[in-house]
């Protein structure tokens, strides 16, 4: 394959597989999905095959007009995460995220279209059972997390034993699992955190190109808010059912919130996105100051009101891309080392790193109270991001994933 995106002449023929329509781009894997997806269409003939939740066709029109392709296909599914799903994808020796992504006619689709491209990128390790056992080009993986570290770290903070060999369960099933996607690709594109746990399962290390899960650059391009423009409010902002999130929002709430509180009478904290169901609202309940908003499309008055940003994660995996996000528009953060993972960030420079509650609670009862101090993580914070989180540094290793 030649450089410049030409194979024998022409342009370079690439499908792209996912799990999610991808647009909008509105949360963090969301984002990446959306700029691959985009920067390939400019640069290759790109078909783009994807499964599609009801909650993406609305969209589907959107993505079409905003993005060149050469090929398009969706196939519709829907299967709950449900006790009967776990034990038919158990059955199957699957896990359960996969088995929810695994539908004859999406495989249908791809295999006919596979034999037009010359690369497959899969967007996921999701999309797997969907290539080809026959397929002859080359196989882009994009590992968005080592994914079985995640379940490592979860099953380390699950406290009930019945859940806790539940989790140790799938999570084996995932680690042998991602073994075999890496096998499979040719090329893996992974942060360079995740190449370490993914060397562990036996990979390649020449396979890895290195990748990065970056948000909304533009961001940087709006003014700085000043302390005095802001109120005593945090902000979260990320899905609610997204274990990692829930899980450090609770132990927030538990171990942190309360002592500031009694500190700052006045303060509030904003939690947007959807989901949390009732363990998160039965933790919320006769907080005062604690508002869960739901979804909201236009963040910027939050941005602008809140004086810190919280990401209180015990356990997960990537790049945060809600704290890169809070970074880019210049909100002091509040995280922990699982959430400042490959972020080359310095505690107390650009963000607030906190590995337990009574340090959380010191750093942002300051940050809440000096001026000084909070422009400086402010700018400190911005700088890095616009000197380190440039999507060039995206593109470059996926164009050489792709021609080379």
């Amino acid at each position: 394959m030649q450089r410049g995106g030409k194979a024998r002449g022409r342009r370079v023929r690439v499908l792209f597989l996912s799990h999610r329509l991808p647009y909008p781009p509105l949360s963090g894997g969301a984002i990446k999905r959306w700029k691959v997806a985009e920067y390939l269409g400019r640069n290759y003939d790109l078909g783009v095959s994807v499964l599609c939740a009801p909650e993406d066709l609305p969209h589907k029109q959107d993505f079409l007009r905003r993005v060149s392709l050469v090929q398009f296909s969706e196939t519709l599914i829907s299967r709950p995460r449900s006790l009967l799903n776990l034990l038919r994808s158990g059955s199957r020796g699957l896990p359960l995220a996969v088995y929810r992504n695994d539908a004859a006619l999406f495989k249908a689709q791809v295999e006919k279209a596979a034999t037009f491209f010359d690369v497959l990128y899969l967007d996921s390790l999701l999309v797997l059972p969907a290539v080809p056992p026959m397929f002859g080009g080359k196989i882009v993986l994009h590992a968005h997390n080592a994914e079985y570290m995640i379940w490592r770290r979860y099953a380390g903070r699950e406290k009930n034993p019945v859940r806790r060999a539940a989790v140790l369960l799938e999570g084996g099933r995932m680690r042998r699992y991602e073994a075999l996607a890496c096998q499979r690709a040719g090329r893996i594109l992974a942060a360079p955190h995740d190449q370490t746990f993914l060397c562990g399962l036996g990979v390649n290390p020449e396979k890895f190109l290195d990748t990065f899960h970056f948000g909304d650059e533009t961001l940087l391009a709006r003014p700085d808010v000043a302390f005095s423009e802001t109120e005593p409010a945090l902000l979260h902002v990320g899905s609610l059912d997204w274990e990692p999130n829930l899980d450090g929002l609770l132990w927030f709430l538990e171990k942190v919130w309360r002592g500031l509180k009694q500190k700052h009478p006045q303060l509030r904290f904003y939690i947007l996105g959807q989901g949390g169901g009732e363990r998160l609202r039965a933790a919320a309940r006769g907080l005062a100051g604690v508002r869960m908003t739901g979804f909201v499309e236009d963040l910027e008055p939050y941005h602008r009101r809140c004086r810190l940003f919280v990401a209180p994660l015990r356990f997960g995996g990537g790049m945060k891309v809600k704290i890169i996000n809070a970074m880019y528009r210049g909100i002091p953060v509040l995280t922990t080392p699982i959430g400042a993972e490959g972020l080359e960030t310095a505690d107390g420079r650009h963000l607030s790193i906190a590995g337990d509650a009574a340090k959380m609670l010191r750093d942002a009862d300051h940050l809440l109270r000096d001026a000084a101090s909070w422009t400086c993580m402010r700018d400190e914070a911005r700088q890095h991001a616009r000197e380190r989180f440039d999507w060039e540094r995206v593109y470059g290793p996926l164009r050489k994933a792709i021609e080379e």
